[in-house]
């Protein structure tokens, strides 16, 4: 592809370039479909309508869903705060206090999660689960006291230093709560944006009651996502307009954008085992590379469940930031932190939610060191992995 001429792109995790090869197996749609609303009552309006139907049952095969379970947005961020901010004003909505909602996270979720509870904090009851090493033990899960009603929020794969939750055992420790606990209600939310490509989402199997997913990791157009409320799930409205997607998000769907999120989600699902062993591959190769010719280098979560296409490196006595910069200009594209942090508005805390500095380098390494991540994608060659060792190599025998 043009776009990794002369450069080594290994910041997958961030965004996914598309992937034109996948793209164009899939059907086209109409340009009546593409142009019209589908809240539109004319020939043209049905067709995008139907065009919007079909993704919709698309995606609920593909997750083994209902139809009516699957609520499109314009991203995951977007699909986060939906799940979390509309489960509490569900919750008050049917009667419960402010105060006797509480909500359950940990300490390594993105951004998009630990700004909303934050935010959420101020009225609300909030416990922030320390995790170990980047692996949450489901038994730390446990209802506040005089909680009335407890939301969980737990990414699947964590997108900085790819360490993977057992969803399924978190979800069957829900289960117990429940069962221990009729009368508190419950919600299991899971951001699982990384995971499409790696592991199965069936939502039945997991057990879970809410999930994120975005297309910024699939390969085709950004600028969707999708929330998957199972059926009886509380979650109100948090933004205001038309009743699109079943009240629950308001606003023009973006069909053609939904389109191709529903058939690359499928392509996804449909090749995850060809896919993961490619970049198990690639990750194996790296990481052999980094130990031989780096020594000094420390693969964070090393040996413990971990997806495979992030390698989170940590070195001694060396600025992120500065590594990343020296980095691309190697020609080698990765990144130091989610970039979901670079662009905070006034105010905001930049340090809260930063997985490398305020969890994984200060509770594993000593102060001093610093971090890059490097994540692997379709495109990732095993040269690409072998220059970009080289070129960390370069960096650390210039500032020697």
């Amino acid at each position: 592809m043009d776009f990794f001429k002369n450069r080594i792109y290994l910041d997958y995790v961030s965004s996914t370039p598309i992937d034109s090869e996948m793209m164009g197996t899939f059907p086209a749609l109409s340009a009546e479909a593409v142009t019209a609303n589908p809240s539109a009552l004319h020939k043209e309006g049905q067709a995008a309508k139907k065009a919007l139907t079909d993704a919709r049952s698309l995606v609920s095969q593909t997750l083994s869903a209902h139809a009516d379970e699957i609520i499109f947005t314009s991203n995951a961020t977007e699909s986060d705060n939906i799940a979390l901010q509309g489960a509490v004003k569900a919750f008050m909505a049917n009667g419960i206090a402010e105060k006797d909602i509480a909500i359950i996270t940990t300490d390594i979720e993105h951004s998009a999660v630990l700004e909303t509870v934050h935010a959420l904090a101020q009225k609300h009851a909030v416990v922030v689960l320390e995790t170990e090493h980047g692996i949450l033990d489901p038994k730390a899960i446990a209802i506040p006291e005089d909680a009335k009603a407890v939301i969980v929020s737990v990414m699947y794969v964590n997108n900085e230093i790819g360490t993977v939750q057992d969803i399924a055992t978190i979800a069957k420790r829900m289960r117990f709560l429940r069962k221990h606990n009729p009368d508190i209600a419950m919600v299991l939310h899971v951001d699982a944006t990384q995971a499409p490509l790696h592991y199965r989402l069936n939502v039945q199997k997991l057990g879970i009651d809410m999930m994120t997913l975005g297309a910024t990791k699939l390969y085709c157009p950004k600028g969707v996502g999708m929330l998957y409320v199972k059926r009886k799930t509380p979650v109100a409205a948090v933004l205001y307009g038309g009743g699109q997607e079943f009240g629950i998000r308001p606003g023009t769907q973006a069909v053609q954008l939904i389109h191709d999120f529903a058939h690359a989600l499928q392509y996804a699902q449909n090749n995850v085992e060809e896919y993961s062993a490619h970049i198990s591959d690639i990750q194996q190769k790296f990481e052999a590379n980094i130990t031989k010719r780096i020594p000094s280098a420390k693969i964070t979560a090393q040996g413990l469940d971990r997806t495979p296409h992030i390698s989170h490196i940590a070195l001694e006595k060396f600025d992120s930031e500065l590594l990343v910069l020296e980095l691309d200009a190697r020609g080698v594209a990765v990144s130091a932190k989610s970039a979901c942090k670079n662009d905070l508005p006034r105010g905001a805390s930049p340090e809260r939610g930063d997985v490398n500095e305020s969890v994984i380098m200060e509770r594993i390494y000593r102060k001093g060191w610093g971090a890059v991540r490097f994540s692997f994608g379709r495109m990732t060659t095993s040269d690409d992995v072998e220059n970009a060792v080289t070129a960390l190599a370069a960096v650390l025998e210039k500032y020697s």
